[in-house]
């Protein structure tokens, strides 16, 4: 009668054994088990990967890929250089009616929307788009200005459409695309733009009648603006550390001076 340690010599090459120490499978059955690992592994890897955010070389054409992306983008962009351009002339109607401190307030949050349109035009150029010079689109927008008073009134409307309906939808429409770079870039100009009504939160109720009393208020206040050039952040005190919105070191940060100074 032929032995099973036999068997197992002739089917495996393995030596025969008395006693085995510890059965283990056939070299064969080894392969197979390690290959299904690999394989589950690799299955678990590529899911995972799809969860991830696409880097912008592994995508063939960014245009097809981020298409409502770049739409949002160009709009985002526009918007800033029209905000940057409008608050600039805000800034010039109001030194030109004597409120120095208003129009510093101004020319601190255009220099805000500048950022945000630089950094804006810099993702749309990584997804292949050239967009307008700030120069070009200057000359198809129309700024007006009114009064101060007006022009506050005006900036108090916009910086409410913006933080609580645009940048919402914004994000809404991007979400699907997942390009993180364009996600963090429209995140930080909406947290800049919640520090633009903080900065001006209290005018709604002093263009009115008390509008002469929040001129006086404003031209004995002498504050101080500080734009962070990463992501536009706005403060009149610097943080103690860091930028409270992108996280970048107080260096980044840059005073806005007072216009005549």
């Amino acid at each position: 009668m032929i032995s099973a340690a036999y068997i197992q010599m002739y089917a495996y090459g393995c030596p025969m054994m008395s006693e085995p120490a510890e059965y283990s499978d056939p070299p064969a059955v080894n392969a197979v088990a390690v290959s299904r690992r690999l394989f589950l592994g690799w299955v678990g890897a590529a899911l995972a990967a799809l969860a991830l955010p696409r880097p912008l070389w592994s995508v063939e054409d960014p245009a097809s890929a981020y298409k409502e992306t770049i739409a949002v983008l160009q709009m985002l962009y526009r918007g800033e250089i029209e905000a940057n351009l409008r608050y600039k002339a805000f800034e010039a109607r109001a030194l030109k009616e004597g409120h120095v401190n208003i129009a510093h307030m101004f020319a601190a949050i255009a220099a805000s929307e500048a950022v945000h349109a630089d950094h804006f035009s810099g993702l749309l150029v990584k997804l292949g788009v050239q967009p307008d010079s700030p120069e070009a689109l200057a000359g198809q927008l129309h700024i007006t200005t009114a009064s101060t008073k007006e022009n506050l009134r005006y900036a108090t409307d916009v910086e409410l459409a913006e933080i609580d309906v645009r940048y919402p939808e914004y994000l809404q429409r991007i979400k699907p695309e997942n390009n993180s770079s364009a996600v963090k870039r429209i995140t930080y100009a909406w947290e800049a733009e919640q520090q633009h009504r903080e900065l001006i939160k209290d005018i709604q109720s002093g263009t009115g009648m008390f509008f002469g009393m929040l001129a006086a208020r404003f031209r004995s206040t002498k504050t101080r603006y500080f734009v962070c050039q990463n992501c536009g952040s706005t403060l009149t005190v610097l943080p103690s550390e860091k930028c409270p919105i992108c996280g970048f070191p107080l260096s980044w940060y840059k005073e806005i001076r007072l216009p005549g100074s």
